[in-house]
């Protein structure tokens, strides 16, 4: 699912962007790969800080408590090793349904605002 986002960049991170040839997109797509425990994120350490300050900045948890949370992140993990056991298209049709199911399931159990 591809989403276009506008986002002001802070000119702080547009200079250290320019002088690391670098740019924000990069940086923004590499922290949302690894925060949603994708498979092209960039490793295991980065995953798990990545995750780490999601739940410490408390993204949610006026919907969840912070163990059902850890829950969420650990079926997308859960998803993310297997595409070790199916390859290519297996891969994709099983991420499609697990996702589906997995979303409903989290939707059933919001708490109610």
């Amino acid at each position: 699912m591809k989403q276009t986002i506008t986002l002001e960049i802070p000119k702080q991170l547009a200079l250290i962007c320019e002088l690391l040839e670098t740019t924000p997109e990069q940086i923004l797509q590499g922290f949302i790969n690894d925060m949603s425990l994708e498979v092209g994120s960039n490793g295991s350490d980065e995953r798990m800080m990545a995750v780490e300050y999601f739940m410490r900045v408390g993204y949610g948890m006026h919907r969840y408590e912070f163990e059902e949370v850890e829950q969420m992140f650990d079926g997308l993990n859960w998803l993310r090793f297997q595409q070790y056991e199916k390859k290519g298209k297996a891969f994709k049709a099983l991420q499609q349904q697990f996702l589906k199911e997995w979303f409903n399931e989290w939707k059933a159990k919001q708490k109610a605002m």
